[in-house]
């Protein structure tokens, strides 16, 4: 893996987890409109394992809240590593490049803006704070995790 691909794994996972999130969201409001057994004297209604149909969507809901979870804590501890590779360039403006365009998928733009200088520096900038950059001895891969 390069730094470059390593860098973006951060705003990869974050936005699988507002994916996640969003599932999640349907789940729970799929849940709201699970209907009530209708109790005739001619037919009774069972499902297989005795549970009532909302405890299977239930049981669903619980285990994405738990894998999101562990996405999250996947997420702070990737976030932390490579806050911390980024402060190990040498170069102020070139932690801030790579600060505003991996931790906060700024546009080089906006990050031009916010330095002062003009798109063509920032980028320049950040090519040469990508030469800079040690990959960590043991970095987290979000690829693997998946």
């Amino acid at each position: 893996m390069n730094v470059k691909d390593y860098l973006k794994q951060g705003r990869l996972l974050d936005q699988k987890i507002n994916f996640n999130l969003r599932r999640l969201q349907e789940m729970k409001d799929g849940i709201c409109s699970i209907s009530s057994p209708q109790f005739k004297a001619d037919k009774v209604q069972t499902s297989p394992d005795g549970d009532a149909p909302f405890v299977k969507a239930l049981m669903q809901v619980e285990d994405m809240q738990e894998h999101i979870n562990q996405e999250i804590d996947l997420l702070v501890d990737l976030r932390r590593q490579i806050d911390e590779t980024i402060r190990s360039v040498p170069s102020n403006e070139y932690q801030l490049v790579l600060l505003y365009r991996y931790l906060e998928g700024r546009t080089w733009e906006s990050i031009g803006a916010s330095l002062g200088v003009g798109k063509t520096t920032v980028k320049r900038w950040h090519q040469e704070a990508l030469i800079r950059v040690r990959m960590p001895e043991n970095p987290i891969l979000i690829r693997q995790v998946w």
